[in-house]
């Protein structure tokens, strides 16, 4: 893992699966594309920082009749120091990761979305949204949920997984603190 100091500017992008979010990390070593799930709950803006990669690799996909082929980091970390939200220079619409990620091959038997483990236990509460908390979130989340303290999803779930737990997040009056990583129930709600 390396860790560079730079900028990443968020950009939102409406598709055919829900509104996704892209970035273009500026740092002293290069320009890279950035397009994992993390982004997802951020706004669009600026945001400086630390970024801690995994790796980097080539990614090549066909949209709109044109080959592009990028130079991608693979987020784990962001520690930010500023960020400004707020929409950014307008750029050419992108196809959603979701359509253009090669998935790895799957194992028989395997589960192509992977659900949060949820075991309700008797003393858990028997209301129905508390469920559909358990069945998106799984126990630990769905309980911080319940209780309305923040929460940090894990953005390692796959990538519809995870939009989904962040559009429930935002209807039950969350909103993400970019700086902090974590979702907090809106003040007054």
């Amino acid at each position: 893992m390396i860790k560079l100091s730079g900028t990443l500017v968020i950009k939102e992008i409406k598709g055919a699966n829900g509104k996704f979010c892209v970035g273009d990390l500026t740092t002293p070593e290069g320009d890279f594309k950035v397009k994992e799930p993390i982004l997802d709950q951020f706004a669009e803006g600026r945001y400086e920082g630390e970024f801690s990669v995994e790796r980097f690799y080539l990614s090549s996909y066909v949209w709109r009749g044109k080959s592009t082929t990028d130079i991608r980091a693979k987020l784990v970390d962001i520690n930010l120091s500023e960020a400004v939200e707020g929409e950014q220079e307008a750029t050419p619409s992108e196809p959603d990761p979701i359509m253009t990620d090669i998935q790895p091959a799957q194992v028989p038997g395997e589960s192509a979305v992977p659900v949060p483990a949820a075991v309700v236990s008797e003393d858990a509460p028997q209301d129905p949204k508390y469920r559909e908390l358990l069945e998106l979130l799984g126990n630990e989340l769905a309980e911080l949920a319940w209780e309305s303290k923040p929460i940090k999803l894990d953005p390692t779930v796959d990538r519809a997984m995870f939009r989904r737990q962040r559009d429930m997040l935002k209807t039950l009056g969350y909103s993400f603190d970019a700086k902090e990583q974590q979702w907090h129930l809106k003040s007054g709600d």
